[in-house]
């Protein structure tokens, strides 16, 4: 089965909750019944920038996730303008089961959602089990969110969802290829979405292609203008208090004139592949058309 991850809230808190793209071949898990380990992360491990909370029985688990965070913290926060603070620790739960994350997480239903990051307390959970995406990749993800929220604060809802989370993918430093054949497929077929158009939701039939697209728009926001400036728009965007005000004075060109810009490159780009595509199925038909007259002069 596979299926994508897309903003959520928490009924209890309403607080926001932000949750790794995973695109995920899932095993068929056998019946479970009742409380299974890694359940209730009961220890606590406290390190220079995380508190980290763990279940018991696995330790080296926890000393792991602990140490990728911390590395993968330094470098997008170097990114990002953020100065790391050891005096403020994010809150982070390794949870040593897919099945322990989303059972104790209230994700039963999101079966394939392997991180979230909550606003507000900046709360980073993740499946640290590694079974279903590299924890390296997931801790990546889910600390972008965190320092957006942190830079932000309640101003985070000012960018965009696909900024959110084509940044998140962007630091996690994804490969590219799975959205680059998304993104193509979208440019042969004429089915690209605009970026105005994921601008608070993904919607649902197209979650793929709308973390592609979000992906996308990020690498082409740093080729294009720089490797500063994502930063550059966080720290406009806590400034002015809106993302249409931000982008201008972080890059010079407003939303729609960036989604323009964007938009233009990844169909030029990819116009080949949807040129290639046609004449693939147009040699196609001609091919199944002379098969045809062969069979008929043949009878």
């Amino acid at each position: 089965m596979i299926r994508q991850c897309w903003l959520s809230r928490l009924p209890a808190t309403g607080l926001r909750v932000l949750s790794l793209t995973a695109v995920i071949i899932m095993l068929p898990m056998t019946g479970v019944f009742g409380r299974q380990p890694g359940d209730q992360l009961n220890e606590v491990m406290r390190t220079e920038y995380f508190i980290v909370h763990y279940d018991p029985s696995d330790p080296y688990l926890a000393r792991i996730a602990a140490d990728t965070a911390a590395r993968e913290l330094v470098r997008i926060a170097k990114d990002l303008g953020y100065v790391v603070e050891p005096d403020r620790p994010f809150p982070l739960y390794a949870y040593p089961t897919h099945y322990a994350f989303t059972n104790s997480g209230g994700l039963k239903l999101h079966k394939y959602t392997v991180g979230t990051t909550r606003m507000g307390d900046e709360r980073i959970s993740v499946d640290a089990s590694g079974a279903l995406a590299s924890t390296e990749e997931v801790l990546a993800h889910e600390i972008t969110h965190a320092l957006v929220f942190r830079l932000l604060g309640r101003n985070s809802d000012v960018l965009p969802l696909w900024l959110h989370e084509g940044l998140a993918k962007y630091e996690s430093e994804e490969p590219a290829r799975d959205d680059d054949l998304l993104i193509a497929d979208a440019a042969r077929n004429g089915t690209l979405m605009p970026l105005s158009d994921l601008k608070s939701d993904f919607p649902e039939d197209r979650v793929a292609l709308s973390y592609a697209e979000s992906a996308s728009a990020v690498r082409y926001m740093v080729e294009r203008h720089g490797k500063s400036s994502p930063r550059k728009l966080i720290e406009e965007a806590g400034k002015a208090g809106g993302f249409d005000k931000a982008m201008p004075a972080a890059m010079g060109l407003d939303p729609i004139e960036f989604e323009n810009e964007w938009y233009e490159s990844v169909t030029r780009r990819y116009r080949g592949v949807r040129i290639s595509g046609i004449i693939a199925g147009a040699v196609s038909a001609f091919m199944a058309m002379l098969a045809i007259a062969a069979f008929l002069v043949r009878r």
